[in-house]
C-alpha cells in the first residue's frame, strides 16, 4: 500500500513537471519573460528529485552496524497456567480480538481486520478507557495451538512480540504466554511486573472458562 502511494505521488510530481515545462516553453514562444522563471522552477524541481534520490539511495545500501544500532537487548519473560478445559475451548477465548473487553477491565471495544494472503497478518485494535488506542498485528498462527503477535501502535522504541502456546495436558491443557523485548540497553524492563500482568490475565482465562462451563452445564438436579 505504502509502495503504490509513493508511486502515484511520483507519478504527479512528474506529471506537474511535465506541464511546468510545457507551460515554460509556450511562454518563451510568446516571448513573454514568466517562461525563464517556470523553466527554472522546473529545472530546480529536477536537481530536488534528483538529489532525494542520491540521499534514498545511499541510505538504502547496506553499511557497518553502528554502536547505536548494536546497543540492544532482549528481555524474555514468561508465564504459565493449567486448565481443566480443552485447548480448542481455551483458543477460542483468547484469539478473538472482542474477547479482549472480557480479558482486560482496561478494553472497552475491540475489532479484528482479516489479513492478507501475501500481505500484513490480521490486525486487531483496541480502544482502551483511558482514550488510547492500541494495535497488534498476528504474524505467525497455527489455528489452535499457536500464535505471535507485535505491537504495532502507539509507536515505541520497544519492539514486542507476545506469542501464545497451547499444549495438551492429561486433564485439559496448559497456555504458555511469552513476551519477547528488544529495547535500547538504557531502557529498563520490570521484568516482575510484566510476569505478574500476565499472571492476571492467565488467570482470568480460567475464570471465563470456569464461568462458562458451569453455565454450559445447567442447574444441577
Amino acid at each position: 500500500m505504502k509502495t503504490a502511494v509513493l508511486t502515484y505521488v511520483s507519478i504527479l510530481a512528474l506529471s506537474g513537471l511535465v506541464a511546468l515545462s510545457v507551460l515554460g516553453a509556450v511562454l518563451l514562444q510568446k516571448e513573454d519573460p514568466r517562461g525563464i522563471a517556470v523553466l527554472a522552477l522546473v529545472v530546480g524541481g529536477l536537481l530536488m528529485t534528483f538529489i532525494l534520490a542520491v540521499i534514498q539511495g545511499v541510505k538504502a545500501k547496506p553499511g557497518k552496524v553502528t554502536a547505536h544500532e548494536a546497543a540492544f537487548k532482549t528481555v524474555t519473560t514468561s508465564a504459565t497456567a493449567e486448565y481443566p478445559h480443552s485447548a480448542s475451548a481455551v483458543w477460542s477465548l483468547i484469539k478473538p480480538a472482542e474477547s479482549a473487553t472480557l480479558l482486560s477491565e482496561n478494553v472497552i471495544q475491540a475489532v479484528s481486520v482479516p489479513g492478507l494472503p501475501d500481505g500484513p497478518g490480521e490486525r486487531q485494535c483496541f480502544f482502551l478507557r483511558n482514550g488510547q488506542i492500541e494495535v497488534i498485528e498476528v504474524v505467525e498462527e497455527i489455528p489452535g495451538r499457536m500464535a505471535v503477535t507485535q505491537a504495532l501502535f502507539p509507536p515505541s522504541p520497544v519492539s514486542q512480540r507476545t506469542t501464545y502456546r497451547l499444549d495438551a495436558t492429561a486433564a485439559g491443557c496448559r497456555l504458555t504466554v511469552e513476551d519477547c523485548v528488544e529495547v535500547p540497553v538504557d531502557i529498563s524492563i520490570d521484568q516482575e511486573a510484566a510476569q505478574d500482568h500476565r499472571k492476571t490475565f492467565l488467570a482470568r482465562v480460567g475464570e471465563l472458562l470456569d464461568a462458562c462451563s458451569a453455565r454450559d452445564a445447567g442447574p444441577s438436579v
